[in-house]
């Protein structure tokens, strides 16, 4: 839709829909929640992948063995 369209009423309902939904930086938690609950550094690097796929190495090599 043009700006062209736009009146007062509408930028005010674009202003205050802003201050309504911008406050709760997510799921309604508090800023000191969201920060303890953000995806911390990890100095090992990628952990996870690195043990799924030494497990599925293992998972492999017991399948090879049976086979």
């Amino acid at each position: 839709m043009s700006e062209a369209f736009f009146d007062e009423y509408d930028y005010y309902n674009f202003e205050h829909d802003k201050h309504i939904f911008s406050g709760h930086s997510g799921k309604q938690r508090s800023k000191r929640e969201v920060s303890e609950h953000t995806n911390h550094f990890d100095p090992s690097g990628h952990s996870r992948k690195i043990v799924t796929k030494l497990a599925n190495t293992e998972k492999n090599k017991k399948a090879g063995k049976k086979h």
